[in-house]
This record gives C-alpha cells, sequence and structure tokens, in this order.
C-alpha cells in the first residue's frame, strides 16, 4: 500500500535546517568579527554546518512523517539548497551553477538520503 509523502513534514524540516544554518552563521560572524579567520577554514565550515543543517532537517521531517526516509532527505535536501542558492543571489552572489555548487549539491542530497534512512528506522 502506498503512502502519502507529508508535505508540511518537508516544509518543516527545510525550515528547521534554515533556522539552525542562520543561528550558526550569526554566531559564526560575531566570532570571525574579532579573530581573523582563513579562507578555507570558512569554507569547510560552510560545507559541514550544511551537512548538519540538512542531517537535522531530514530527521525531524522523517521522524514526523515516520515513512519514506530517503525521499524525505532527498527533497528536504534539495529544497534546502535551492533556498540556500536563492538567498545567495538575493544577497548579491552571481547567478552561476559550477563544479563546486553541484559538488555541494550532490553531497547534500547524498547526506539527505543516508540521514533519511537512518531517521526511519529510530
Amino acid at each position: 500500500m502506498l503512502k502519502k509523502v507529508k508535505y508540511s513534514c518537508i516544509g518543516h524540516g527545510v525550515l528547521r535546517a534554515f533556522i539552525l544554518t542562520m543561528f550558526c552563521l550569526v554566531i559564526y560572524s560575531l566570532i570571525a568579527s574579532f579573530i581573523s579567520v582563513n579562507a578555507v577554514v570558512t569554507s569547510v565550515f560552510f560545507v559541514v554546518l550544511t551537512t548538519l543543517s540538512i542531517l537535522y532537517g531530514t530527521i525531524y521531517a522523517t521522524m514526523k512523517a515516520g515513512h519514506n526516509g530517503w525521499l524525505m532527505g532527498i527533497l528536504v535536501a534539495l529544497f534546502y539548497m535551492l533556498a540556500i542558492f536563492i538567498v545567495g543571489i538575493i544577497c548579491g552572489r552571481e547567478f552561476a551553477f559550477g563544479i563546486k555548487e553541484f559538488v555541494r549539491l550532490a553531497l547534500a542530497l547524498i547526506v539527505g538520503a543516508l540521514s533519511g534512512m537512518i531517521a526511519v528506522n529510530l
């Protein structure tokens, strides 16, 4: 028997992941204003933060829905990355989708699918 995808759970997961990202970015920017931070450290921080936010959003969405963990994870990751991309464009980043963005999207989708599979079995 097929179960319907609960879209509200996906939306709540994306929203929670986005709020976690914004909260951590505010803390990081406060720390970076007092000490000098290397560009490599900043790039690694953004990748780790994105991964942890998707993990958190996917676990929340999958726990609320109770099924289709991999699908929930992929959708949360996809919509989260879309929201981050749109916010970046609004904040003045140029509209480009290069290899760096493609790798981050692929990483996000993999993390989302795996965390969804794990969360459905919790």
